[in-house]
């Protein structure tokens, strides 16, 4: 984050806080610092569906059992990341999101991470496979600096480090 960048997130954060504080956030989020970004460039799958490896990206919160919870509580929210073996069930996990209402993803969690059907995809053939990893964070944040230099980046990394072809992105 530039000093620009940093001094205008203080400056709007001091006058922001006692809206955020009163969870009033239309009136928060106003003048809230934002950036100029261009359009993404989707890539071409190098290889065809049926041969790619696809991982799921959801901003929900969730975590998984003996992982710590996320701050969704926090006034400017969380800006960490959490790994998801694919392999659990969904019923393992929680989500600590507080920006939305949970009772719907606490019934059926594939409302914001379907992770079980992506898992029926790959049995039908449809893709290659499921990578070993869902990946989630929190949709709640005020910084848009941090989440440019600091989560987008170790999302990145950890569709990488699985050799993830396409993800499916699921924001809430």
């Amino acid at each position: 984050m530039s000093i620009e960048e940093q001094r205008a997130y203080d400056q709007w954060l001091q006058q922001a806080r006692p809206f955020l504080e009163a969870k009033q956030w239309g009136e928060a989020m106003k003048g809230v610092p934002t950036l100029t970004l261009d359009p993404a460039q989707p890539l071409p799958l190098t290889r065809p569906l049926a041969e790619c490896t696809v991982a799921i990206v959801t901003s929900a919160g969730l975590t998984a059992p003996g992982q710590p919870p996320m701050d969704g509580p926090h006034i400017e929210g969380d800006y960490t990341i959490r790994l998801l073996d694919t392999s659990l069930p969904t019923q393992s996990l929680s989500t600590w999101h507080t920006h939305f209402d949970v009772a719907s993803a606490q019934e059926d969690f594939n409302i914001v991470y379907p992770i079980d059907r992506l898992k029926e995809l790959a049995a039908e053939g449809v893709i290659g496979r499921v990578a070993a990893h869902g990946v989630s964070f929190m949709g709640y944040f005020t910084n848009v600096f941090r989440m440019r230099d600091e989560v987008a980046p170790q999302v990145v990394g950890a569709l990488k480090a699985d050799r993830v072809d396409a993800a499916l992105l699921v924001p809430v």
